[in-house]
């Protein structure tokens, strides 16, 4: 039997590194985070620690607790992408055979002389319908469970009837608007599990480090401006953001 070269193992290191970055970018599990966060919150409660130490501690802190939310927040993603991977699949398999039908149908129609506009406009909703129930199976917001268009049990309740075609609505109105890859709105679902997280307490309520720094360091520019120009400073802040 052949030896393998070496180089076919490095080329597959080299590109995993590519798709997901060095090391450090590979995010640590929620547990090693939590490790963290007791470690920094021990530093921070000693007595006779330097200023400059438990400044830098009391900053580690807030971007591990922000780090910890983030992560609890994609394992749930995660989990549930693995649950429903399945029935996604299969639905997304099946509304692409349908909106081959309608497009096929509705091209068919407006070929024709003496086709009713009535049903050329029927069968052009047809496809704007499927179009967004495509979307919907291959775009879901990644924090809910997901609620299947086609259910094989239980299709009259009410509950996921009403949040189904709540989410329908929401999409078509989100391309509308242009969100055509829906990421605002699957960034809307996420910000609102969040909070619920939030409420309940399992993550805390804390911001980017890098976004409250730029607050406060546009705070002491602004306090440090003399209140003569104080108007003219605000007017080029404006003008460059």
């Amino acid at each position: 039997m052949k030896h393998q070269p070496q180089d076919s193992k490095a080329n597959a290191n080299s590109k995993f590194a590519r798709n997901r970055g060095s090391k450090e970018s590979i995010p640590p599990s929620a547990g090693k985070i939590k490790k963290k966060i007791r470690d920094t919150q021990r530093t921070i409660s000693r007595k006779d620690v330097p200023a400059d130490v438990l400044t830098e501690a009391k900053r580690r802190l807030r971007v591990l607790e922000f780090d910890l939310g983030e992560k609890i927040i994609d394992d749930h993603e995660r989990d549930n992408a693995s649950k429903y991977h399945k029935v996604k699949h299969f639905e997304r398999k099946k509304v692409e055979r349908k909106l081959k039908q309608a497009k096929k149908a509705f091209e068919d129609a407006s070929k024709k002389s003496d086709a009713e506009p009535a049903k050329i406009a029927e069968l052009q909703e047809k496809v704007k319908e499927m179009e967004i129930k495509l979307l919907y199976t291959k775009n879901y917001p990644k924090t809910l469970p997901y609620i299947s268009l086609f259910p094989q049990a239980n299709e009259n309740d009410t509950k996921s009837l009403t949040r189904k075609t709540k989410l329908l609505e929401e999409i078509k109105q989100a391309v509308a608007d242009g969100d055509k890859e829906l990421t605002m709105l699957q960034k809307r679902y996420r910000d609102v599990y969040k909070e619920k997280l939030i409420e309940r307490k399992v993550i805390q309520p804390v911001a980017p480090v890098d976004i409250e720094e730029m607050q406060v360091d546009a705070k002491k520019e602004d306090d440090g401006n003399s209140s003569s120009d104080s108007d003219d400073n605000q007017d080029d802040f404006f003008e460059k953001a």
